[in-house]
């Protein structure tokens, strides 16, 4: 603003104002000279100014004085919030305005007086911007470097302020009485996702929460649309004669819903009942009418004159009975919301209930469980507190943000985190990461909905710890040690673990990514693709990766009816072993949340971390296709066309992971491990070679001995003709399975799909056909008190043994074994009660009772009843699911009992067999041989009942022998050779 100068003429008077050029000449006073005009002082302040509010300012005039002698300042704040200044009599101002939290506008002026006693001023406005709304504003991290303590303040001083609303609101529902609140156990809660979100503009409250902690009731005021929700029908159950203490409250909490005094809710109104069933409607009705003899209650069910009945309304009554569709109750809700309607919501499902649930509550700001409950079922809980402050301050609202937001503030944690190692301090665990799961639960939820918060004025807090997270991720140097890593340091590394978000275009990369990826993508140039799947579950790579830090979008553009999800990385949280010994060597959670997509739809991601890009799927064998945009293009391979690319990718280096996905299995593979499993076997050197070892030896065998049929499962007729001959069905298996070679979760390998390990993959390696055994093997297919591993291995030895049969690779089976079991036998001969010795011997190892397990299979091939005697599994495996499905019910048992072979056992008695019971019982009617004495041989105890139902069958028994072989012999084939068990034979390998 230019300033304004005071000009001596005006002081002075017009007269004074002229002159002549003559200096000497006589102006009527009497020959004296005039003397010239003095001049106020110069003063400019600048231009307009706009800073950040945070950085103290100096402000210096520009002050120039006509007249000698000292002059004087005064500096004004003209408008603007109340900031802190000093200097104010200098020409210097100093300006503090960190207290200010959001951008204002401030004017200053300077008034300049010199000795003369003449005075000059000017003005400016200041544009204090505040970087930490900048941030919440842009979700750019960058801004707040250096004010993390002033975000952590901010957030405390929200959830504060939203405690002392939630306060307000419970005193205006329950003043001083006591909280008495029973649902019962056929009651609900009420979920309240980020009640903070909208705060303050848009409020949610907790109403009743049990003493034990459930939330039965809540409330919220959407912009001055006020709604109540409860977990059971609240007003049928006090028109009952129960809760009677709740009715003070209610009649209260009815006066806050309408904003009407309590004195004046006499007066008529038009009250609607919407989705409510005919058992609560007249009871809803008495209690209303009873209360307030001047309101008009009717029920709103007559779908052409929906929106004229809730038109009317001034208070509606809600429940979710599924009287209308959902996209109609979406739409008369959102009516009544944009007319300011309060709604008031009464459960009608007990501990159950409906899809529509979540459509109602969701309008509110509400959730609740899905179907299936339980609800208040087990345990159930019920408030009875002495007054709401108790109810208060047993659980306060947003405790688990407030705990974190307290830590790092202080910087001081009341635990000891290198305790860890060991066993983690219970204040830790039960208080410390319940708090962060739950916050990042919570962060998570958002990525699902696609929940844009930076686009959005709502969720600040969530906003500020997003921010902090990101902040701290910028920090962290991999690897960390829990023992001897600075506690903070790795308590920072925790939070931000669990608060990484990736709905948003700003997502900084972290400093280190440690052993997961380089965080350097420079030399990849990002670009657009198209890929085109067939749907299969649970998931299919994608065939790009999403660059950290850069933003992403994907844009589904098939018809197909399946439901599809995007998400980055397959690895499982728990490989990231954060308390082992340097164990925590990269983020925890590299796998992002799924994020649905529909036909015709975009979604945007930035993730921090990046990474192979994932589809999900609920449905198989239907046309997809996503059009990607930004991305980059890893060493992937789905088909011969992918060859070229796929090796020099590898050969290349540009990325740190790689992917092989063929119809039903995927390797996600760090890049090193990938180059190993490319080739360290001629045989499969090729990626299309790869993928045929990979469909024979991953997919059919291990499969096909698990007794399934399906695309790419061999039917071999000794299996399916055989279950055939019974009336057995093979279930059908379709899914993809998935390797991550990486870092396991457990062992050296962990089960699971995917199941991950620390080995490069292999299509015959033995880890790698263990672990997908796992998935496959059931616990009622192992022997009594034999440990887990006895169940997991045939896969892995059959398909080793297919593998040598039919290319002469040479097995490299694991080497078990039999001496010490042919040892015990043996001697057991000797004794006067052989079981008893051979149950004292306590073959119950894994390896004893693989061993034990083969030899069964050995004995049904040695006797004829099987060409190949490990598709005895297969028939066991078969056996064992119709066996599970006939005890569904009765009737389901008395039809099937027979044809499984257990035509003398009733259902009670057919699900209390051991499995030593079961086992006899299904080897015996799944080769035509009689098991008994072999049973008996092996100590493996069998009960009278078993025993009389494998009589029954009158099959040749199989003789006492053991069938010997040198340490892993069985994987070349199960021909092997029997020795008597007499007690007199000698080993004789």
């Amino acid at each position: 603003m230019k300033p304004w100068i005071l000009p001596a003429c005006i002081a002075l008077g017009l007269t004074a104002c002229g002159g002549s050029e003559d200096s000497n000449t006589d102006a009527g006073n009497g020959g004296a000279v005039t003397p010239p005009l003095a001049q106020a002082p110069s003063v400019e302040l600048g231009p307009d100014q706009q800073t950040w509010n945070h950085e103290t300012l100096s402000l210096t005039a520009s002050v120039t004085l006509f007249n000698p002698g000292t002059a004087s300042y005064q500096w004004l704040q003209t408008s603007g919030p109340s900031v802190k200044l000093s200097g104010l009599s200098s020409d210097t101002l100093t300006l503090d305005a960190s207290d200010l939290l959001q951008d204002e506008d401030i004017a200053l002026s300077l008034k300049v007086t010199d000795a003369a006693g003449l005075s000059s001023e000017d003005s400016l406005t200041l544009k204090l911007k505040d970087k930490i709304s900048a941030a919440s504003q842009s979700g750019d991290a960058s801004l707040i470097e250096g004010l993390e303590p002033k975000v952590i303040a901010r957030g405390l001083k929200l959830i504060q302020d939203y405690r002392g609303a939630q306060k307000s609101f419970l005193n205006t529902i329950y003043q001083a009485d006591r909280v008495s609140y029973d649902s019962g156990q056929h009651s609900q809660m009420i979920q309240m996702p980020l009640a903070s979100k909208g705060f303050p503009l848009k409020q949610s409250f907790e109403l009743v929460r049990g003493n034990q902690g459930r939330l039965f009731a809540a409330a919220s005021d959407l912009s001055g649309q006020r709604n109540a929700a409860f977990g059971t029908d609240i007003i049928s159950s006090m028109q009952g004669g129960n809760n009677l203490g709740f009715e003070p409250s209610m009649m209260r909490l009815l006066s806050w819903l309408t904003g009407e005094a309590q004195a004046n809710l006499a007066a008529t109104k038009q009250v609607r009942l919407f989705l409510i069933s005919d058992w609560s409607k007249s009871r809803v009705t008495n209690w209303l009418t009873s209360h307030y003899p001047n309101w008009q209650v009717s029920r709103c069910d007559v779908a052409s004159e929906l929106a004229s009945c809730l038109g009317e309304a001034e208070l509606v009554i809600t429940g979710s009975i599924e009287a209308f569709d959902e996209a109609e109750v979406a739409a008369r809700l959102e009516a009544l919301q944009q007319a300011k309607i309060p709604l008031l919501y009464l459960h009608m499902h007990a501990w159950n209930s409906v899809p529509l649930t979540q459509t109602v509550l969701g309008a509110m700001g509400f959730a609740m469980q899905g179907p299936g409950g339980p609800g208040n079922y087990f345990s159930p809980d019920k408030a009875d507190w002495s007054d709401y402050l108790a109810m208060q301050a047993a659980n306060p609202a947003l405790s688990q943000e407030a705990l974190w937001l307290e830590l790092l503030k202080s910087e001081n944690p009341s635990f000891n985190l290198a305790n860890c190692a060991d066993t983690c301090d219970s204040q830790f665990s039960e208080e410390y990461r319940s708090a962060l799961a739950h916050i990042r639960s919570s962060i998570n939820r958002l990525d699902t909905e696609k929940t844009a918060i930076f686009d959005s004025p709502e969720y600040q807090l969530y906003k500020y710890l997003i921010l902090l997270g990101d902040r701290y991720r910028s920090e962290i140097d991999y690897p960390m040690d829990v023992s001897t890593t600075a506690p903070m340091s790795y308590l920072k590394a925790l939070f931000a673990d669990s608060s990484v978000y990736n709905s948003r275009r700003i997502n900084p990369v972290p400093a280190d990514l440690g052993n997961f990826s380089r965080t350097d993508f420079s030399h990849v140039t990002p670009v657009d693709k198209t890929v085109a799947l067939s749907s299969k579950a649970p998931f299919r790579a994608a065939g790009v990766y999403a660059l950290p830090g850069q933003t992403f979008s994907v844009t589904r553009t098939d018809n197909s009816q399946v439901e599809t999800k995007v998400f980055i990385n397959t690895q499982r949280s728990g490989s990231t072993q954060e308390y082992g010994s340097k164990g925590y060597n990269r983020p925890k959670y590299l796998q992002s949340p799924a994020i649905a997509i529909k036909p015709g739809e975009t979604i945007t991601l930035t993730s921090p971390y990046g990474g192979p890009v994932q589809i999900r799927f609920n449905a198989n064998d239907l046309p997809v296709e996503f059009t990607f945009s930004h991305v980059g293009l890893h060493p992937f391979w789905r088909s011969d066309k992918d060859d070229q690319a796929f090796i020099q990718g590898l050969a290349k280096g540009d990325y740190d992971w790689a992917e092989l996905a063929t119809e039903h299995f995927e390797v996600h593979s760090r890049l090193n491990k990938m180059q190993e499993t490319m080739s360290h076997e001629p045989r499969w050197d090729t990626p299309q070679k790869m993928s045929e070892a990979i469909g024979t030896f991953v997919h059919n065998y291990p499969h096909l001995l698990a007794g399934f049929k399906g695309p790419g499962i061999d039917s071999v007729d000794e299996i399916t003709n055989f279950a055939a001959s019974k009336g057995w069905q093979l279930d059908q298996l379709d899914m993809v399975k998935h390797m991550n070679a990486d870092q396991p979760t457990c062992g050296s390998g962990c089960s699971g799909n995917p199941y991950d390990a620390s080995w490069s993959f292999s299509p015959t390696g033995h880890g790698d056909i263990h672990e997908l055994g796992h998935g496959l093997e059931r616990g009622r297919l192992r022997f009594d008190g034999h440990e887990g591993h006895a169940s997991t291995n045939p896969y892995s030895y059959y398909t080793k043994s297919r593998a040598y049969q039919e290319t002469g690779k040479l097995p490299e089976c694991q080497g078990l074994s039999i001496q010490d079991e042919f040892d015990v036998l043996q001697a057991s001969q000797r004794q006067a009660d052989p079981f008893a010795y051979v149950q004292a011997a306590k073959l119950t190892s894994w390896s004893s009772g693989m061993a034990t397990m083969l030899q069964t299979m050995i004995a049904a091939q040695k006797q004829g009843a099987l060409q190949n005697g490990w598709h005895l599994l297969a028939r066991l495996h078969i056996l064992l699911r119709e066996f599970e499905r006939a005890q569904a019910d009765e009737a389901s048992w008395l039809a099937k009992r027979d044809q499984l072979g257990f035509g003398s056992f009733d259902l009670a008695s057919a699900k209390g067999l051991s499995n030593n019971d079961f086992l006899m019982i299904a080897m015996s009617f799944s080769t035509g041989l009689d098991y008994r004495d072999f049973y008996q041989m092996w100590g493996l105890a069998t009960s009278d009942a078993a025993k009389a139902q494998v009589a029954s069958f009158a099959y040749p028994a199989v003789p006492k022998s053991i069938y010997v072989y040198a340490p892993g012999d069985y994987c070349y084939g199960l021909d092997l050779q029997a020795v008597a068990v007499d007690g007199e034979q000698a080993w004789p390998l």
